[in-house]
């Protein structure tokens, strides 16, 4: 049963955060692709190869692949994407970068 809070309050924090960033458009986020973009065969899964134009995703295959059968699935993506997203929030939100953040921004602050 706290598996399956866990991976709704991922999914809630995903939804909740997607509005911080929804008018967002940085060359970042134009090029990210979502999950159903990415699952071209839309088993529910991606593979590497399905992930290839999401480097950030990519970058944290490990991480998101948690029980290491080489797919990634839809509530595994989610939970990656909630950690980015909360990251991403915080440093909008403080000016700063959260602590140990991989936002892919500049170190430069950007006047708003």
């Amino acid at each position: 049963m706290n598996s399956a809070k866990s991976v709704l309050a991922a999914a809630a924090l995903a939804l909740a955060c997607g509005a911080a960033f929804a008018a967002d458009d940085s060359k970042e986020n134009k090029a990210h692709k979502g999950f159903n973009h990415m699952d071209k065969n839309a088993d529910g899964k991606l593979t590497r190869a399905e992930a290839a134009g999401n480097k950030q995703l990519l970058a944290k295959w490990k991480q998101a692949d948690t029980n290491n059968d080489d797919v990634v699935t839809r509530v595994e993506y989610l939970k990656v994407m909630a950690v980015k997203d909360a990251n991403t929030v915080k440093e909008k939100v403080t000016g700063t970068p959260a602590p140990g953040a991989s936002t892919g921004s500049t170190s430069e602050s950007k006047p708003r």
